[in-house]
């Protein structure tokens, strides 16, 4: 990788840009009905971006997930809309730095509350977006972008780029502020016109003392569809973690009063949200509780070593129960792993993912 400086010429941008990769190599087994099937995928991602020329960088990755997806696979999508390899820009974009004002057009990742990466696959999403970011307010991010399409491992077609929102596109406002000790404040706005309007709230509080690791969380949510239809969404969240033994428990719980929640560009913010369900699938006026226990094995020496599990309880008695790991072997190359076993009557599977991914 190189050290991207800032550059005299044009030439010298790209001469001095950045380089930096992955490789991953993925294993994914589904059953359902006792019946299981499985595939393999190996994912290159390839991204490069010009050292700053008078404020000005270039960038663009390239990902690509080769295999043997099969027709009808029912599991984490690791290739394209009918399970074949292929190969994607995923990024590609210009980008400004003005002082305390990033602007970026074109391809890019974007991370939001309804609108995020999910690396939970072989590719994340990214999006086609005009996006702004200005820290000129002490503490305060502000986030404005016009998202007009997106691709990756939730989207309709992951190996192309889609309509969001037809040409309309989605206009999103969010604002972050972190002036008030040990605490996070959030608010979001999503406009699809004629479809939604979502408004979204969260508040974050951590803290620690020598023993122990504590903090909670409240969200907010009103999906407000032009059909006169709502969901109205309302969560809270609270973990503890003993340092002395490396364990840490947090406990989740959602409502929905309306129609179903829906997660909309990626993996959804909800509390409750885990591998395979979310609240979505709670459905109309739905709930869900999380508990989830988790170990840092450092405590016995294993550094890096991290293993986890949840239970995931619907309001109709479903259950999602998940049991991973994660291990950093260094800072190149790393693994985890994670078990899930969804009871919910015709629905009903088992999932697992293995990961390996050397990045460089």
């Amino acid at each position: 990788m190189s050290i991207n400086i800032s550059a005299d010429t044009l030439s010298d941008a790209f001469s001095n840009g950045r380089y930096e990769g992955n490789m991953r190599l993925g294993y994914q087994s589904h059953e359902v009905d006792n019946d299981t099937n499985d595939e393999f995928a190996a994912g290159v991602t390839l991204h490069f971006e010009t050292a700053p020329y008078y404020g000005f960088q270039m960038g663009a990755t390239l990902f690509t997930s080769q295999g043997n997806g099969e027709e009808g696979f029912e599991g984490v999508p690791f290739f394209d809309e009918t399970n074949d390899n292929y190969t994607s820009l995923g990024e590609a974009y210009l980008k400004g730095t003005f002082s305390n004002t990033v602007l970026i057009l074109g391809r890019q990742t974007i991370d939001s509350p309804f609108a995020d990466t999910d690396d939970i696959g072989m590719v994340r999403n990214t999006f086609e977006s005009y996006t702004l970011v200005n820290t000129d307010i002490q503490d305060t991010t502000l986030f404005i972008a016009h998202v007009q399409k997106w691709s990756g491992v939730d989207s309709p077609a992951p190996s192309s780029f889609t309509d969001v929102n037809g040409d309309n596109g989605m206009q999103v406002l969010g604002i972050i502020y972190e002036g008030v000790d040990k605490t996070i404040l959030s608010g979001w706005y999503y406009n699809l016109s004629d479809e939604v309007k979502i408004s979204y709230l969260e508040a974050n509080y951590e803290d620690e003392t020598d023993k122990y690791t504590y903090g909670t969380a409240l969200q907010y949510a009103y999906q407000d569809y032009e059909t006169g239809e709502s969901s109205t969404i309302y969560g809270v969240a609270a973990f503890l973690g003993v340092k002395k033994v490396g364990l840490t428990t947090t406990i989740a719980y959602n409502t929905v009063d309306g129609i179903p929640a829906d997660n909309f560009f990626g993996g959804g913010p909800f509390f409750t949200n885990t591998e395979h369900n979310t609240l979505r699938e709670a459905g109309p006026d739905g709930d869900i509780l999380l508990y989830t226990l988790e170990w840092d094995a450092a405590v016995v020496g294993a550094e890096g070593l991290n293993v986890f599990a949840n239970i995931d309880i619907h309001q109709d008695h479903s259950k999602e129960y998940d049991f991973g790991m994660q291990y950093a072997y260094n800072n190149s190359v790393n693994f985890s792993a994670v078990f899930s076993d969804v009871e919910k009557d015709e629905d009903a599977f088992k999932n697992l993912r293995i990961f390996a991914n050397y990045s460089f």
